[in-house]
């Protein structure tokens, strides 16, 4: 089958730098607003030149929007916010005079971005209030959940891809100059597209992991493997974990902690929520969910009961302590849960009884 392409007398659409786009669509926002009577500075010579600037490239009329959206948000705030931050605003502006009067003749100045856009809305009365509104107005967001028993993998629009567990919700948000999901609980993979302007974050409870490309899987859930805590673990690249032990109180972190991780390692949580010690890990069972695989090592048979209860029901109970604390390790496919049981006298001194319609595991006598 023959590609399309485009006709010979249509040239691609050129891509021209964000920083460029959003200056100039701040400076186009501004001359389109008018006067205090509502006259537009130009007139239709001026409409006319607008309306080809936005003719030029898809992504114009793309970041004007998104400026005329964030001025919008204005309305909805209170009259002391808004003065709080018109004196930055008046920062901003002076700055992008300052640096555009200390270009050489026929060069251009360099300005920062933020400069830019900051002396055109300065020029509104908003200024850096409604930078910022722009600058933390996140360009997509979305939830998504997995019931019990259920996979699910998720392409973001920065091409970053996640394998989420089941009984596990994120959230993405993307914005235009960081990436962040929250793992709100569960497990998930992340294969994240690689963006050094734009750093990846991934919030799990008291837990930050950023990185600018790579592939880690990170664990939030209350029961099972890890309960409680947050684990952290990389198959390829690097990635920053930074965590806060509680304070007394309890809600204040006393302190951070901080660690770098390359492939094959993996750090978790303690019960105040620092990190313990790094440890190592093979590539094979870094989310090994994704292959229907558990691995359990000197795991107490009831974390690991529980955790082959996040798939689905067992049916299986275990009354005594002296029993739930026994200690199995191996591999184990979370689909085969009744074979798991079943197979539990011949490695611990167990039993298994009925009790009613569930299967009770008693110690062997």
């Amino acid at each position: 089958m023959e590609r399309p392409h485009s006709p010979p007398n249509e040239p691609p659409h050129p891509s021209p730098a964000n920083a460029d786009i959003e200056a100039q669509a701040a400076a186009w926002f501004v001359r389109r607003q008018g006067d205090a009577h509502g006259r537009r500075q130009g007139g239709a010579g001026d409409e006319a030149a607008f309306r080809a600037w936005l003719g030029e490239h898809p992504a114009h009329g793309a970041a004007y929007e998104q400026i005329a959206n964030a001025w919008q948000a204005l309305d909805r705030l209170p009259a002391h916010e808004i003065a709080r931050w018109r004196a930055e605003a008046h920062e901003q502006a002076k700055a992008g005079a300052e640096a555009r009067a200390l270009a050489s003749p026929g060069r251009r100045a360099f300005v920062p971005r933020f400069a830019l856009a900051g002396t055109a809305f300065a020029l509104l009365g908003g200024g850096a209030l409604a930078w910022r509104l722009w600058e933390t107005t996140p360009t997509f967001s979305a939830s998504y959940e997995t019931p019990r028993g259920a996979f699910q993998t998720v392409s973001l629009p920065d091409g970053s891809k996640l394998d989420l567990d089941t009984d596990t919700r994120v959230e993405a948000r993307l914005y235009r100059h960081r990436r962040e999901v929250r793992l709100v609980r569960g497990q998930a993979m992340f294969a994240v597209r690689s963006n050094a302007g734009c750093p990846f974050e991934v919030l799990a409870r008291g837990v930050t992991v950023t990185v600018v490309g790579t592939r880690f899987a990170v664990r939030c859930t209350e029961t099972g493997l890890e309960h409680g805590n947050v684990r952290v673990a990389v198959e390829e690249g690097r990635v920053r974990v930074a965590a806060g032990s509680a304070s007394a109180a309890g809600s204040v972190p006393a302190q951070q902690d901080v660690v770098e991780l390359t492939a094959g390692q993996a750090v978790a949580t303690d019960a105040s929520g620092a990190l313990r010690a790094i440890g190592t890990i093979p590539a094979a069972d870094v989310a090994a969910w994704r292959d229907h695989r558990v691995t359990f090592d000197n795991t107490t048979l009831l974390r690991a009961l529980q955790e082959f209860e996040r798939y689905g029901a067992t049916n299986v109970r275990v009354d005594a302590p002296a029993v739930a604390a026994m200690r199995l390790t191996g591999s184990f496919d979370v689909r085969q849960a009744s074979r798991f049981v079943y197979a539990l006298p011949r490695v611990l001194p167990v039993r298994l009884r009925a009790r009613g319609d569930a299967i009770e595991i008693v110690r062997a006598v």
